[in-house]
């Protein structure tokens, strides 16, 4: 018999500031239907991609939701995160992102790529095709989609190729990169400090863009187990 581990579920999700209309009722109806799925997972903590250095101030305003005094912003740590916390009475939530200096801004990167090796480029992203939440889809299916593995692995391709931007002595894709990696490494080991038994189970909702990369330090690290997040959206 295998011995039991803290779970993980690592849900991508899409940024909902950028996102307009998702305060009408129908949004509204079908984001807390997403919460009722994923609650079914019963989380025993809810980590957000937030720095720790603003736990007070998530949960300040995480405590003036449960009493009835914040209206939700448009943003999936309140929209997704909040609600099930209500839903489940959680005491608290958990902001467990870093960020930290990079050698070089990602746009930095491109702009030198698109100078000089464009067409490596225009090969990292060829057939780049990220779902979009259309008006005839809803909040749900659209989850359904960003968590396929299809998406999933292509975002992680396209980050690990993004390596080979540069030159012999002059790595200007890995100026960024590294600081990619040590960012979801961070994540990673933000999440596993939370977990203080083997019943833990840790919910982690975090841009889809970091789905593959977390999910791949949690299984090879072997300390916890991976919950795949399609198998409560479905």
């Amino acid at each position: 018999m295998k011995p039991k581990k803290a779970k993980v579920l690592v849900l991508g999700t899409f940024h909902m500031s950028e996102h307009e209309g998702l305060y009408s009722e129908k949004r509204q109806a079908e984001i807390e239907e997403l919460v009722s799925k994923i609650a079914e997972f019963k989380p025993t903590k809810i980590a957000v991609e937030m720095e720790p250095e603003e736990s007070e101030f998530i949960n300040v305003k995480y405590n003036q939701f449960k009493l009835g005094t914040y209206e939700l912003g448009m943003n999936e740590i309140f929209q997704v995160g909040f609600r099930l916390g209500l839903k489940l009475e959680h005491e608290q939530i958990y902001p467990s992102d870093w960020m930290g200096d990079a050698d070089m801004g990602y746009e930095e990167v491109e702009s030198w790529a698109k100078k000089n090796q464009p067409e490596l480029l225009n090969e990292i992203y060829k057939g780049l095709e990220v779902p979009v939440l259309s008006e005839d889809k809803s909040v749900i299916d659209y989850y359904k989609e960003l968590n396929t593995p299809s998406i999933v692995n292509m975002l992680h391709k396209i980050h690990v190729n993004i390596a080979r931007i540069g030159e012999f002595n002059n790595y200007v894709g890995m100026n960024w990169l590294s600081w990619w990696y040590k960012r979801n490494l961070i994540m990673f080991s933000n999440l596993t400090r939370l977990i203080d038994s083997e019943e833990e189970r840790i919910l982690f909702i975090v841009g889809v863009g970091h789905s593959s990369i977390v999910t791949k330090f949690i299984e090879e690290s072997e300390f916890c187990e991976v919950v795949q997040p399609l198998s409560y959206l479905s």
